[in-house]
C-alpha cells in the first residue's frame, strides 16, 4: 500500500518556506488553536504535564501521544478511557497523513497538518481574532469564560487561590447617550487600554458585556484581588479620557470574589459571586470596590 509523501520533519528542512507539523483544534476546548509537533514525542491530554493540554473531563490526563518515527508522525493511544480515533475509527496506533482528523473522547477533534511560516502566522492571526472583542481589542466573553473554567480546574486540583473581578462603567447609559455609539465604543477602547497597562501578565482581562469587564486574578485571594481592583478604580478615575475633543471623566463599580469563599466550586458560582459584589458596589455609589460576603451577600467595602 502506498503512503502519501511526508514533508521533511521539523528542523530538517532549511529556509523560510520549510513546513512543520501541527495539530489544529477543530472542536472542543481551545478551538482554533494550533500546536506544533516536535522532533520527539508530543503528549496530548488534560494533565498538567501534557504538551497539548485540553481542559475536557472526557479526556485522560495523558490521553494520547504523537511520536515522530523516521519521517512519519504516529498517533498512539495511551490506554485512554474514552478512546482515540483517526478519521472516525478507534485506533491504538495510526500513521498520520496530511488532513487526518484526530478525535479524543467525545468532544475534542484535531486536524493534523503541515504549515510553513506564512501559513502558521495566518492561522494564529485568525485564532487570535476569534478570541478578541472587535471594538476594544480585549479578549471576548467566550474566551474569558473558557479560560476561567480552565483556571478553576487548575486551582481546585492544585489547591491554589483564584479570584475574579467584574467591573462596570458607572452611569454608562448616560455616557452612551452623550457620546453616541461610536464615541462610547472609543471610550471603552481607551478604558481597556488603560486597565490592560496595569494588569499582571498572567491575568486575563476581557470585555464581558456592553459596559462590563472581567479580570481573572490567578493564584491570589480576594483580599489581594481587591487591591488590584482598587488600583484599577484609581487609575481610571485619576485622569479623564479624551474622546472627540471632550474630557470624559468616569468611575467604575467593581466586585471581587474568590474560590476560597464557601460557595460552589465552579466558574459559574464564581461569576455569580463577583456579579453580586459588583451590584452591591453599584448600589453603594460610584467608584466602589466590594468583596463578596457568602453568608449575607452583603459585601466588604474597599
Amino acid at each position: 500500500m502506498s503512503t502519501a509523501p511526508q514533508p521533511p520533519p521539523p528542523g530538517q528542512a532549511a529556509g523560510k518556506g520549510a513546513r512543520r507539523a501541527f495539530v489544529v483544534v477543530l472542536a472542543g476546548d481551545r478551538m482554533g488553536e494550533m500546536f506544533p509537533l516536535g522532533l520527539g514525542t508530543t503528549a496530548i491530554g488534560r494533565g498538567l504535564t501534557a504538551d497539548v493540554r485540553i481542559n475536557d473531563e472526557g479526556i485522560s490526563r495523558t490521553h494520547a501521544t504523537v511520536v515522530l518515527e523516521g519521517d512519519v508522525y504516529t498517533l498512539v493511544d495511551n490506554g485512554s478511557t474514552n478512546g482515540t480515533f483517526a478519521n472516525g475509527e478507534r485506533v491504538s496506533r495510526h500513521a498520520l497523513r496530511e488532513g487526518d482528523r484526530i478525535q479524543l473522547g467525545a468532544n475534542c477533534v484535531f486536524k493534523f497538518t503541515f504549515r510553513d511560516d506564512t501559513e502558521e502566522d495566518l492561522q494564529r492571526r485568525l485564532f487570535e481574532s476569534a478570541l478578541r472583542d472587535r471594538q476594544t481589542g480585549l479578549f471576548n466573553r467566550g474566551y474569558f469564560l473558557n479560560r476561567l473554567e480552565s483556571d478553576v480546574t487548575v486551582a481546585l486540583r492544585q489547591g491554589k487561590a483564584l479570584s475574579l473581578v467584574l467591573f462596570a462603567v458607572d452611569r454608562h447609559e448616560a455616557l452612551r447617550e452623550r457620546l453616541g455609539g461610536a464615541g462610547f465604543e472609543h471610550l471603552l477602547r481607551e478604558l481597556g487600554q488603560r486597565v490592560q497597562a496595569i494588569t499582571r501578565e498572567d491575568d486575563v482581562l476581557a470585555r464581558y458585556g456592553d459596559a462590563l469587564f472581567g479580570l481573572t486574578c490567578r493564584w491570589v485571594d480576594a483580599m489581594r484581588a481587591s487591591r488590584a481592583a482598587a488600583r484599577i478604580r484609581d487609575a481610571v478615575a485619576r485622569e479623564p479620557f479624551a474622546i472627540d475633543d471632550q474630557a470624559i471623566a468616569i468611575t467604575l463599580s467593581l466586585g471581587v470574589a474568590d474560590l476560597g469563599m464557601p460557595l460552589e466550586a465552579s466558574a459559574d458560582a464564581l461569576v455569580a459571586a463577583a456579579d453580586a459584589a459588583m451590584q452591591q458596589a453599584t448600589r453603594a455609589g460610584d467608584g466602589r470596590v466590594e468583596i463578596y460576603d457568602p453568608e449575607s451577600e452583603s459585601t466588604h467595602h474597599t
